[in-house]
């Protein structure tokens, strides 16, 4: 493991929303995804390169300033959860805190391990990502590298916010922080169209040990995969239905020659309700919009990749048909087939989820007027079997972000069929300018 690269506090301050919240809005009703979705912190670093046309307390300055704009309009974030129901807009504000780090951006860059970043976060994320009661809603810290590069970290409580509603929020505060023209105002509508309940049933959480590693894989080989990918069924895998194949597979691979036999697998992949729910969402809404489809693959033997489109495929039409109606009705975001909820209430198969955003774009909406980021991440320190999908800087590979048990990893990172394809972990300075790193 990389050692963390070291840390010093300099300010720890509470950012409140520069005008109070009306006194109607301030008992906030969570939704019923909100309400499944366990209270944990997601983490988001964005790091930038230095732009000595800005003095770090000039961009520290900046970020406080409009933050505190930014949740005039965010008002949940800047308060508390206070049950299972609602959020307290009580304005206490969103946790913020300045340091500096003892040393380069460029030693992450040069080989982007997360571990490296482990302090870069404003409470020990690393060791319990779960949010407490009474704690903030938000929690964001700015470290500065020694060459004046930046860091922003970034935390959510998942209570509320999703990956849509993070880029939504990401896109106000930069285009507040740039004094831009087009106002991009939220909108809470989620408790509307999926209404609390009580008896929802909370998404499992297991924190166990992991091991984490990044893959990439440029535009030629994906084209090649989906090539390879492609059957009579499924003619035309997406990039990420492809992508998403490959991983599952490996991923398999490596639990069997771990534990000497093979399971049955689940495989759950995040697909955003926004514009499929009966009532359609905004584009701008706020609030947890995420369901689970569920692709299953038996314990026979490992499928081929077609097979594995085609279970994905077959379980994006099953969604489509019931999915959000089940979900409303069982009040649970995981619909488990009979065939297989005993043995995965045993912990007795192999069960990954998957979430993609890619085409999301997180580049072009954190710019807050120092650059776009160089490079963005999601560390994940407790959570296995967690795989999540985006797009490189340039805009023209994909990388995953893959988090499995270190027993698992030692096999799955030296996977034959997943390195024809991926590189591991490849520096982002071939392709980023270093002067300023």
């Amino acid at each position: 493991m990389e050692r963390a690269l070291e840390v010093l506090v300099r300010a720890r301050e509470s950012i409140k929303p520069a005008y109070p919240t009306p006194e109607h809005l301030r008992n906030f009703k969570l939704s019923l995804m909100d309400q499944i979705n366990f209270p944990v912190y997601v983490s988001t670093i964005f790091l930038y390169k230095a732009d000595s046309n800005v003095k770090a307390d000039q961009i520290s300055q900046c970020l406080k300033s409009s933050l505190s704009k930014t949740l005039t309009k965010f008002y949940p974030l800047a308060g508390k959860v206070k049950d299972d129901f609602s959020i307290e807009c009580n304005d206490e504000g969103a946790e913020y805190v300045e340091a500096l780090a003892n040393g380069f951006l460029f030693e992450y860059l040069q080989k982007p391990d997360q571990n490296l970043l482990r302090d870069f976060h404003p409470f020990n994320y690393a060791e319990s990502p779960v949010a407490s009661n009474g704690g903030p809603m938000m929690r964001i810290q700015a470290t500065f590298f020694k060459c004046g590069g930046l860091a922003i970290t970034v935390c959510t409580c998942h209570k509320l916010i999703d990956g849509v509603s993070l880029g939504i929020f990401v896109n106000s505060w930069t285009t507040t922080a740039r004094a831009g023209n087009k106002e991009v105002v939220p909108r809470f509508v989620a408790s509307t169209i999926f209404p609390a309940s009580e008896s929802f049933v909370p998404l499992p959480l297991h924190i166990s040990p992991v091991q984490a590693n990044r893959f990439v894989f440029d535009t030629k080989k994906i084209d090649r995969l989906r090539a390879e990918v492609s059957s009579a069924s499924v003619p035309r895998p997406s990039r990420v239905e492809a992508l998403t194949a490959l991983i599952w597979k490996c991923a398999r691979v490596a639990s069997r020659s771990n534990l000497g036999y093979s399971r049955p697998s689940l495989s759950a992949h995040a697909i955003n309700v926004r514009a499929v729910a009966e009532l359609p969402l905004p584009d701008n809404s706020v609030g947890n919009s995420v369901a689970y489809l569920m692709a299953q693959a038996s314990e026979k033997e490992i499928e081929t990749l077609q097979d594995l489109v085609c279970s994905l495929r077959k379980a994006k039409a099953e969604f489509r048909r019931n999915g959000l109606k089940t979900l409303l009705e069982n009040k649970s975001i995981f619909d488990i087939p009979e065939s297989i909820k005993d043995k995965f209430e045993k912990d007795e198969i192999d069960f990954y989820t998957f979430s993609s955003i890619v085409n999301f774009p997180y580049y072009e909406v954190a710019d807050f007027g120092w650059g776009k980021p160089v490079h963005l991440t999601f560390p994940n320190y407790l959570v296995s079997n967690l795989i999540m999908l985006m797009d490189t800087n340039d805009g023209k590979g994909i990388e995953v972000l893959v988090t499995l048990s270190p027993e698992d990893m030692a096999f799955f990172e030296r996977d034959q069929e997943l390195l024809a394809f991926a590189t591991t972990n490849p520096s982002v300075l071939g392709y980023t300018n270093t002067s300023k790193l």
